[in-house]
């Protein structure tokens, strides 16, 4: 059991590390913020697509190294 622990921890954590999971947790935060801000969805995908922009922009995608 312990075992299976450790291997889901160890599987969270190399999510956590990757900007792409951060990406898809801003956009639903925002999303579900601004729909119940009551905004129309397209201003809420908007905000969304924005802040998944961002966190790109700031945590670019790692690139294999070149040979």
């Amino acid at each position: 059991m312990r075992y299976r622990l450790e291997q889901l921890l160890a599987y969270l954590a190399e999510r956590a590390a990757e900007p792409g999971t951060w990406q898809g947790i801003a956009f639903v935060l925002t999303l579900a913020g601004s729909k119940y801000a009551e905004l129309d969805w397209g201003r809420c995908a908007t905000l969304g697509g924005i802040a998944s922009a961002a966190i790109k922009i700031i945590f670019p995608d790692a690139q294999p190294p070149k040979e």
